[in-house]
């Protein structure tokens, strides 16, 4: 039986991946349109929510088609079965995201709403914990549970603004991001 040791590689074989931060043409291109690509959703909150829902649903759904294809496929294997369980599932789910856009908006923003409140209850119960820095903690938990109850107080109505104008926001902060400190790009090593 041949040696094993000779072909996995040890670790003074392998050299780390180098990577550094610089701003091209292209970042400042890109970045530039983020943010304007930012200010039109944050000015059509509403319809950006549900083209947003539109794109998961349809997401969802092809993703469905592929893992319950896939089950299809590897049926003589032991994970069959969940695989065809998951495809099935993210197909009626993308179904009704794409059939009834507004519902999924509504149940999205829900979802995020208690997300919202649940991890502001726990960044405060955190912030209690021995050696926790209980300012920040206590402070972010605050935020991040009055935002959620903002959300749920005023649900269903915040469904028509909540996606959108988390999404317009992200693209306005990646795009500055971009225009400012580039992206990380691969270093060669002599």
């Amino acid at each position: 039986m041949p040696e094993l040791e000779s072909t996995i590689p040890t670790s003074g074989d392998l050299q780390p991946a180098q990577q550094e931060r610089r701003r091209t043409g292209w970042d400042l291109a890109l970045g530039f349109l983020s943010v304007v690509a930012g200010g039109v959703v944050l000015g059509h909150v509403a319809i950006a929510g549900l083209v947003s829902i539109l794109f998961i649903g349809w997401i969802l759904l092809l993703g469905g088609v592929i893992i319950g294809f896939s089950g299809l496929l590897n049926i003589k294997e032991p994970g069959h079965r969940s695989s065809l369980v998951v495809g099935v599932l993210l197909i009626v789910l993308g179904l009704g995201f794409v059939r009834n856009p507004g519902i999924g908006l509504l149940v999205l923003t829900l979802l995020a709403g208690s997300l919202l409140v649940v991890g502001g209850i726990v960044r405060i119960a955190a912030a209690f914990a021995d050696g926790a820095p209980r300012a920040i903690l206590l402070l972010n938990g605050g935020i991040t549970l009055g935002l959620g109850l903002l959300v749920l107080f005023q649900w269903p109505v915040s469904a028509l603004w909540l996606l959108g104008t988390i999404l317009g926001i992200q693209l306005i902060i990646d795009g500055i991001t971009m225009v400012l400190v580039g992206r990380l790009r691969p270093v060669r090593v002599p």
